[in-house]
């Protein structure tokens, strides 16, 4: 993939920052796929739903954090996680958006669901999509992939 923006760090405003970047892309007439793990019921980003040119996946169907679940609602919250990453693969593949949103993608490693080579090949797929990733760690092994890098530090 040519085109990997990074948005990462402790501080807060990744989201919104990804978000503002989608409704710039709608608003050009991009077609935009936006993925959310681990956000919880709080979020609240109804007002995507005004732009067409944004699809908005959210998998979320409990009101715990991931580390407050039992053993056995993580592992079915984290089939769920692994069929929207696998939609996510698709959607890069097949080019069926020209902007792909995967937020707090990168906490996945943080919980130990998903492993670093699934996300390194998910950015080496051949793809003219545009991917933007978030989350509080980014290994070296992806920024050394990403074309923009956005480091979000606590004030």
């Amino acid at each position: 993939m040519k085109d990997i923006h990074i948005i990462y760090g402790d501080g807060y405003g990744k989201t919104a920052c990804a978000m503002g970047l989608a409704v710039k892309a709608a608003a050009a007439g991009e077609k935009v796929s936006i993925i959310q793990f681990l956000k919880g019921k709080g979020a609240d980003y109804s007002i995507l739903d005004q732009y067409e040119e944004i699809n908005f996946f959210t998998f979320e169907n409990s009101e715990k954090t991931y580390e407050d679940m039992t053993p056995e609602e993580r592992g079915e919250h984290s089939a769920k996680i692994f069929n929207s990453f696998s939609y996510a693969r698709k959607v890069i593949e097949t080019g069926s958006a020209d902007l792909v949103i995967l937020d707090e993608v990168l906490g996945l490693r943080d919980y130990n669901i998903l492993d670093l080579e699934s996300l390194i090949s998910l950015a080496d797929i051949n793809s003219d999509v545009k991917l933007i990733m978030t989350g509080r760690h980014c290994p070296p092994e992806l920024i050394s992939r990403a074309s923009m890098l956005s480091h979000i530090a606590p004030a």
